[in-house]
């Protein structure tokens, strides 16, 4: 961004000079680079001021979604939260009530 103000500057510099046919000297180029100089340098830091910034910088991380391979009620969910968990550990427990009844309908099958 700061580069295409500066060469915008340049070209719109360049462009009055053929246009009102400035004399090239000692006095008329100085004064367009500095006046430049300043115009750019007001608006570099006028933009920096107004540009949004945070200390609290966001990461990029990996998240794995952790989900049952059943479908049912989750009744209790753990609170581990943004900690390693291992194989084996209890994160949330589903409603019984549906897979207990099927259970008992097998048994009573078997019976």
């Amino acid at each position: 961004m700061d580069l295409l103000i500066i060469l915008t500057y340049v070209a719109f510099a360049w462009a009055m000079f053929k246009i009102f046919k400035i004399p090239v000297n000692k006095w008329t180029i100085p004064t367009a680079a500095l006046g430049g100089i300043f115009i750019v340098s007001g608006l570099i830091l006028l933009m920096n001021y107004n540009h949004p910034y945070t200390f609290k910088a966001q990461k990029a991380v990996i998240s794995i979604p952790v989900v049952p391979q059943v479908t049912g009620v989750v009744i209790e969910v753990t609170d581990k939260k943004n900690t390693l968990i291992k194989k084996g550990e209890v994160l949330f427990r589903l409603d019984p009530t549906r897979y207990q009844a099927r259970v008992d309908r097998l048994m009573a099958d078997i019976v």
